[in-house]
């Protein structure tokens, strides 16, 4: 059978520990830390603002320009080729 060893916990008779505890860290350490996170937070929200906000123009832009050659090839003033008229006939 294996034997359970408990921690070896480190104390001096008076009770104190030998090794001190971990020091905290200062607040120009807190304060930058602070700082990076609000950074990338920031960046996080305008690169989701530029998502929400170009792709729905991206899509009305594909729209507008698929409607203008639809609309082109009906006059026939559109000269494309058979691979352009594959392309935007369902």
């Amino acid at each position: 059978m294996t034997q359970h060893h408990a921690p070896t916990i480190d104390m001096t008779i008076s009770g104190e520990f030998r090794d001190p505890p971990g020091r905290y860290p200062s607040l120009a350490v807190i304060a930058l830390r602070v700082a990076a996170f609000g950074l990338m937070l920031g960046f996080a929200a305008i690169v989701f603002w530029l998502a929400v906000f170009t792709l729905p123009l991206l899509f009305v832009f594909g729209v507008a320009a698929y409607l203008y050659l639809r609309f082109q090839m009906a006059r026939g003033k559109f000269s494309g080729g058979p691979s352009v008229l594959r392309v935007f006939r369902f």
